[in-house]
This record gives C-alpha cells, structure tokens and sequence, in this order.
C-alpha cells in the first residue's frame, strides 16, 4: 500500500502559517471537487481563529472545481457527518484540529455517508493534488454556496434516540470550541440541569488545552464536586471526542467508558466483534468477553474503517464512541447523552456503574517530543531494543507502532502520533510493582534513543 503524504491520523493538521495554508485549502477544494466527481459537500469549521480564512479558501476550490458548498458554519465535527448523510451530500467536511493547540488548523472528510476518509481515499486525494491537474469547471458549470442550519436538527436526532428518566445535574466544558453551542442545550432539553464552564465559541481556547486528558481537565474536576454534580462531561475543540468525571471529581478513563459502551452493545446484539484502537486497556476484552463477544485491536483512526470490515456492534478509541445505531462516526455528543440516560436509569452514583461494570487496572500514559523526521528510526529502535528488556511475551501487535502483549495481561506500547511531533508510551499492568518496572524499561529505552 502507499504511503500517504500528507494526511495523518485523522485528517490534516498542522500549524497554518508552516502547513495548513490557505493556498493548500483552496488546491484541497479543487482535488475534493474532482474525487467526489461534483455534487455537494457539507462544509463545517470549529471555532478557531483561522477557521474562517480556511474555510472560503476551501470552498473557493470547490466551487471552481464544479462542487457546492452547503455552508453549516461553526458545528461540531459528528454534526458535519450527520448532515452529510441526512442531505445525501456527496461528502462533508470540516477545518478543525481538533485537541491540537490554537496556531494549528486542519481538515478531516466524511463520505456521504457519514464514515471518515479511510486510508485509501485520502491517498487518492493525494495523488489528485500532487501529481495531476485538478479539473476546474467552465464558468457555467462553477458550484454554488448554500447556507444549512444543522445543529437544530442534529439535537432534535439525538433526542428521538435517548431518553433521561430522572433530572441529572450535570457539569459541561467545552473547552470553548464546536459544542458549546450544542452539548448544554441537547442536555437541558433532555431535562438535566447544566452547568457551564468554558463553553462560549473562542479560537483562543482560553479556558484549557482542547485535548480532554485527565492533566487539562482541573476546573471541572472541582466543579463536580463544588457544586454536587452528578457527574461532568469534556470535549475536545470539535467534539468527536468526550471524557467524564465521576461524581467525586475523579477522572473516569477512557477506555472504561469504551468497555462499559462495547458490553452494553454486545449484550444487546447478542454477541459480536468490538473494534478498538491498538492503545486501549485490556479491561475492554474482559467486559466484551463476559457479554459473549470478541474484541479486534487496529490502528489509531481506523476503528470506523475495521468497524465496517467486520460488521462490528461497536466501536471506540480513547474519548471517541461509535453508536451504530445512529452512525458510523466518532460523536462525543452523542456519547454524553447515551451516557446520561444510562446513569438516570441505572439509579446509581456514576463511579458505582463503573465500578461495578469495568474492571480497572493500573495504567501509565506519557508523551515525548519527536520531531517527525526521527519517527521511522525512533520506531525502528523501539522494536530491536525494549522486547527483549520486556520479556514473558505472549504476542505482538504492530499495526500502528509496536505493542507487547505479555502472559500475565500486562502490556507495553510504543508509537509515534500522526497528527503531532510526538512519540507515545503506554503501559498497563495488574500490579503495582508490574507498572513500575515496565514504565521503566519503556522510558529507559525511550530516553536513549533521544540523548543519542
């Protein structure tokens, strides 16, 4: 398979003064405009500053590439999907960068029926944009723009499919991006009590970094229990992704929130396969296995994509939820009403669901600098040098980085990201004592290769 040169993991992202340019916008427009073979493209943007320059500079491409633009303004990123299948759109997409940090921007596309870009599709995308002319239309045949009000009718969508049975006080951060103006009002008209803390529209991102990690999510986690929540609720900038925080302010992980929703699946299918991302706890395989299903690990951004291919139940990676039922993309908001509904009906405290549902094993997550020109050798020194230091090896994955499954459900992984500079390490363990020594021997092997 090729190699892509220039999408990530999801999408493109990237700084847009160094790379997400506007002339690489418009040039994008033209190359959709030719994949897509005309027709409409539902076109959303997150809050960002830069979001309005990239955004007729995108659409400019389109239109002069013969496709329309339906023009939905400021909305989060599963609301782009969702227009783009319930107006039969050719594909939808949206200039975000999601959890990167406010100077970057970039673009992530769905098909018309709501997936994202695989793989495949982005790669031809590529090959449209740098190695041929992009048709553009005749001055008669140029696209047209449309302006759609979507979030109306994604809330309304929402609400058909969940139902709260008690008030909930619930606390919401948005972190001043794509959901600020949706996750507060799809709750209240839910009939929760909400309250707020950094969910006005600002590119500036000023109340918190956008990722939704338990080391950015202080003010809400005191909030919680200040004003005697229920629980809380995070987002990223686009809203793809969500974290909660139980009702002691405690961060409940990502993964947890993946097993409590993939058993909850697999019981109601009555079995099935569960797609997850190769950087989650093992604690979702015991929680799928007990309901009568099977768990399948892929790569960093293609769980929708393996979703498809083996007919899964369910989906997820850390802070990102595919409910099948509603559709095949990754939606945080979504996801903070299923889980609502499911705490107002369980009739319990938050932690007590999970504590009596998701079994919790100790984990360790830490990020490192790695400029993206060290990536390939950085991986290639991982794989010759942490095995053996690991050892008690039961398997192997290495289809996004390399994980090492041990015989006591211990587990090590390193990889590099694809859509920042940095290089990843997680590792989870049974014990304690486990934790400790396998941090140790990823971060010692970690740290040689970047003092040599």
């Amino acid at each position: 398979m090729k190699k892509k040169r220039l999408f990530g993991t999801r999408g493109i992202r990237g700084p847009i003064d160094v790379k997400v340019k506007p002339e690489l916008l418009l040039n994008m427009g033209f190359a959709i405009a030719e994949y897509v073979e005309g027709g409409d493209v539902v076109v959303g943007r997150d809050a960002r500053t830069s979001g309005e320059m990239l955004n007729n500079a995108f659409t400019a491409g389109l239109l002069a590439g013969g496709s329309n633009a339906i023009q939905i303004g400021i909305a989060p990123a599963p609301c782009v999907a969702f227009t783009a299948r319930e107006l039969g759109a050719k594909a939808g997409a949206i200039i975000t960068a999601s959890h990167n940090p406010p100077p970057d921007n970039g673009i992530t596309f769905y098909h018309g029926d709501g997936t994202e870009f695989i793989s495949d599709d982005e790669i031809a995308v590529e090959e449209i944009l740098f190695d041929k002319q992009p048709k553009r239309a005749p001055w008669d045949s140029m696209g047209k723009i449309a302006n759609h009000e979507a979030i109306r009718p994604y809330i309304d969508a929402i609400k058909k499919q969940v139902k709260i049975e008690k008030k909930l006080k619930i606390v919401v951060d948005c972190a001043n991006g794509a959901a600020s103006n949706v996750t507060p009002i799809l709750l209240r008209e839910l009939g929760c009590s909400v309250t707020t803390i950094n969910s006005h529209l600002d590119g500036h991102f000023p109340g918190r970094h956008a990722e939704p990690q338990p080391w950015n999510l202080g003010d809400i986690m005191r909030v919680v229990g200040e004003v005697g929540a229920d629980f809380g609720l995070a987002h990223d900038g686009d809203a793809d992704r969500v974290a909660a925080i139980d009702e002691k302010g405690n961060f409940i992980k990502h993964d947890a929130l993946i097993a409590l929703f993939a058993g909850l699946a697999v019981e109601k299918n009555g079995g099935g396969t569960v797609v997850t991302s190769i950087n989650t706890s093992t604690c979702i395989d015991a929680v799928v296995e007990k309901a009568g299903g099977t768990t399948f690990r892929t790569g960093l951004g293609r769980f929708t994509e393996e979703m498809l291919r083996h007919n899964a139940c369910f989906a997820g990676e850390p802070g990102k939820l595919v409910f099948k039922d509603f559709g095949i993309w990754a939606d945080g908001i979504l996801a903070s009403a299923k889980l609502a509904e499911l705490v107002a009906k369980e009739g319990k405290k938050i932690s007590e669901v999970f504590r009596e549902r998701v079994p919790d094993y100790h984990m360790f997550h830490q990020d490192l600098a790695c400029p993206d020109e060290k990536k390939q050798k950085f991986m290639s020194a991982m794989r010759e040098n942490i095995m053996a230091k690991v050892g008690n090896i039961k398997d192997t994955l290495e289809v996004d980085g390399l994980r090492i499954n041990r015989n006591d459900g211990s587990w090590v992984l390193v990889r590099v990201s694809g859509t920042e500079p940095k290089a990843r390490v997680v590792v989870e363990a049974r014990t304690p004592e486990e934790l400790k020594r396998l941090k140790e021997i990823a971060l010692d092997e970690v740290q040689k290769f970047f003092k040599q």
